[in-house]
């Protein structure tokens, strides 16, 4: 989907729609993008981190572009997944067992 941005009176320039624009035009708030996530990893038994993944894989958007977009309750999620998978350095003291 590319938009037409007029630049003056004689150029037209194509303008790819930001990846925040289409996420909240299939959800009216992030809160709503957030339980989609959870509600479709609890479905599904899968981990959040691959739902949030296969989503922006079949719509063509970059990662990095949904941070802002997820509740502080799925980014502690996504953090212990990622911990559990060794994807990030231990903050924690938790014990390895």
């Amino acid at each position: 989907m590319i938009t037409d941005v007029i630049t003056n009176e004689f150029m037209v320039e194509k303008q790819k729609p930001t990846d925040v624009f289409l996420i909240t035009k299939k959800f009216k708030t992030s809160s709503q993008f957030s339980q989609f996530i959870e509600k479709e990893a609890v479905v599904s038994k899968s981990s959040c981190i691959d739902i949030l993944i296969d989503y922006c894989v079949k719509n063509d958007i970059e990662i990095e572009s949904v941070n802002k977009l997820l509740s502080s309750s799925l980014k502690q999620k996504l953090e212990v997944e990622a911990q559990d998978l060794n994807l990030l350095k231990v903050k924690s003291n938790k014990l390895p067992f």
